[in-house]
This record gives structure tokens, C-alpha cells and sequence, in this order.
């Protein structure tokens, strides 16, 4: 692992708030194939014995969980599609989703090759996914919930 870590100490953010929220992004992966793998049709068999505890409904479950995958998958993208009105989405979402670091991101969908400018709106992310699980956790909600 490198030594240097980035310093959005100037942006309200703190190296374990900034750990947080990477690994929050990291996910994103696991989240899509989740997502993808509940979209269908599951049948349950019957055997006429007495089974599990509680009284509920399956598919409402699996459809109330697929909802929360796609929320937090939305929230991932909109944030990417406000820095510098999207022209950096699938770049982002590659290095800090996917962990690609910028030298093997393919340079057809960098808008620039400037590293500076690159690492500002990787910068310009954080900030803003920041400020949104922040309007998340005061407004009553929970971000794990998103």
C-alpha cells in the first residue's frame, strides 16, 4: 500500500471520513452484480412442514433489498455525473470504484491527460459524496440505508 494519503483536511474531511467513504465506493461492483442477480423470477418451494420464524413475504424482501442496491448505485452515479457536469463519470467510477489506478484507465474517456486536473475532480467527488451522506445522515435517515 502506498504512504502517501490524500489530505481533504481542507475540505472537512478526515482520513477515516475519506477510508469510509472510498470503501463505501469500493462496493459499488458488488453492488450492481447483487442487483442483477435478485432481478428475476425465484420460486419457492412448498413441503407442507412447518418452517422458519416470523411471517413474511419474500418477494417483497428481495424487491425492498434490489431497491436499496439501486439507490446506493444511483447515489454513486449522480455524485460522479456533478463533478464537472459528467465528462469525468466513467473515469471516476473506474479509479475509485473499481480501484483502476489512472495510469490504466483506457485515455479515450479521460477528457484530459493532465493528472492534476484528474486527481481535482477525484478531489471534487469525495467533497460532494460527502456532502450528500451528510444531508443523508442529518435528514433523519441512515446512510447505511443508502
Amino acid at each position: 500500500m502506498r504512504s502517501y494519503q490524500p489530505d481533504y483536511t481542507d475540505f472537512g474531511i478526515s482520513r477515516d471520513r475519506y477510508r469510509e467513504l472510498l470503501s463505501f465506493c469500493r462496493q459499488y461492483q458488488e453492488w450492481k452484480a447483487e442487483a442483477g442477480s435478485l432481478l428475476g423470477v425465484k420460486a419457492q418451494t412448498y413441503s407442507h412442514q412447518p418452517h422458519g420464524s416470523g411471517v413474511g413475504d419474500p418477494v417483497f424482501r428481495v424487491a425492498a433489498r434490489r431497491e436499496h442496491l439501486l439507490a446506493k448505485i444511483q447515489m454513486v452515479e449522480q455524485v460522479a455525473d456533478q463533478v464537472d457536469e459528467g465528462r469525468w463519470r466513467a473515469a471516476l467510477i473506474q479509479n475509485i470504484c473499481m480501484g483502476r489506478a489512472l495510469r490504466f484507465i483506457d485515455p479515450a474517456i479521460l477528457p484530459t491527460s493532465k493528472r492534476n486536473t484528474f486527481y481535482a475532480q477525484r478531489r471534487a467527488f469525495f467533497v460532494l459524496l460527502n456532502q450528500r451522506m451528510n444531508e443523508i445522515r442529518y435528514s433523519g435517515g441512515d446512510t447505511s440505508e443508502v
